[in-house]
């Protein structure tokens, strides 16, 4: 079988050792394909309409009309284990099933950083606001140290930065997801959206962040941020495995990127989705192999290698790694709420947002001409897909 996901995914330690267990356990071989990430959805639609032998893949969650290319789960078996809400987020546009949860443990949003540095520029407490936060960051930088490290070359890394500000808007509002994604409002319309990018262009015009923002990379920010050369990246929580990888003996912190208006809280992601092919000639066997790979052995493996929060209320972590601590807090607090993009089904312009994210971060572009170009991008992107309201 073709078990195809995004090249950042085939890295994954844990899979590949699940994937060989379910090999022993069953004798069917199953092959990983990693398709790059910046062309993914494009070569992966390519893949499927070609009949080019993928039996199982992650993504293209929010396609139009998904039963015409995935098998529809009727008997989901894991439903039992998952809390419902996160269940439910699982479900398509038409409200069926076409997913098993992947083994990936739910993601959040924010700034994980290096506690030695923060504690060395005298920075002992998560600050609370974008002013405290900016303090903070001009504390690590008189230390000699890189306060915030942005790896702008690989653009989907700055789409986090929107993922952690956008968790704040919806705490400020529940129902803006589906007032932008059917047109009823704009991004310059939504309070603080002009005071966060504002904050973000002015740490890049203050050297508050690492002066190659373009040309740097993910692995350079994960390592800078292990190795203490920088304090901070804004990122998914999948960077807790990549920095306890550098520097297992790290002290590492994780809080929410402070909101400019309104209270502050995460995200939580719904589970990473894998779907059947609908063409596959395996579609038993890979039945069989999601059904394995979900299971709480194999789920408490990839956990253990790749730190989140499990998808599975029978999923126990034997030794949660402290950064999840500082997670939980939030989620125990009552102050986490849905993934922007999971609220809102729309077909987010990624490529668009990252180009002008690029601009503004090079200084070539304001943020008025920023949020003008976002909500251009926005608009299009609803025209593209025939949403009404566009």
């Amino acid at each position: 079988m073709v078990y195809a996901v995004p090249s950042s995914w085939a890295n994954y330690a844990g899979l590949q050792e699940n994937i060989d267990a379910f090999t022993e356990e069953t004798d069917i071989k199953v092959e990983v394909q990693g398709i790059p990430d910046e062309q993914y959805d494009q070569n992966l639609r390519a893949k499927l309409a070609s009949g080019g032998g993928v039996d199982v893949f992650a993504g293209l969650n929010e396609e139009k009309s998904p039963g015409d290319f995935m098998v529809e789960i009727t008997d989901p078996v894991f439903e039992d284990r998952m809390p419902e809400a996160v269940f439910e987020s699982m479900h398509a546009a038409d409200g069926k099933l076409y997913s098993y949860p992947a083994a990936d443990g739910l993601n959040t949003f924010g700034v994980f950083y290096n506690k030695a540095v923060f504690e060395a520029a005298g920075v002992t407490d998560a600050p609370q606001s974008l002013e405290e936060l900016t303090e903070a960051f001009t504390a690590v930088k008189e230390t000699g140290v890189t306060p915030l490290y942005l790896a702008g070359k690989d653009g989907w890394t700055l789409l986090q930065h929107r993922n952690s500000v956008n968790a704040d808007f919806l705490a400020g509002d529940e129902g803006l997801a589906t007032e932008l994604a059917t047109n009823k409002t704009t991004w310059a319309d939504v309070p603080g959206f002009a005071d966060q990018y504002q904050v973000l262009a002015d740490w890049a015009k203050a050297g508050l962040t690492n002066a190659d923002i373009l040309t740097a990379g993910y692995e350079q920010s994960t390592k800078a941020v292990a190795e203490g050369t920088a304090g901070a990246i804004i990122n998914g929580s999948w960077v807790i495995g990549e920095l306890r990888g550098a520097n297992p003996e790290g002290e590492f912190g994780f809080f929410a990127l402070p909101s400019s208006d309104g209270e502050t809280q995460i995200a939580l992601s719904q589970p990473a989705l894998m779907h059947i092919a609908k063409d596959s000639e395996q579609k038993e066997n890979a039945e069989k192999l999601l059904q394995f790979l979900s299971e709480p052995a194999q789920v408490e493996n990839f956990l253990a290698n790749n730190p989140g929060v499990p998808a599975f209320t029978d999923v126990e972590i034997a030794e949660p790694d402290p950064v999840l601590g500082d997670i939980q807090a939030y989620i125990d607090g009552g102050q986490s709420g849905a993934h922007f993009d999971n609220a809102s089904r729309f077909p987010t312009p990624q490529d668009d947002i990252i180009a002008a994210y690029q601009e503004l971060l090079a200084g070539r572009i304001d943020v008025t001409e920023f949020t003008s170009r976002y909500d251009s991008a926005w608009t299009n992107a609803g025209k593209t897909a025939g949403i009404e309201g566009f």
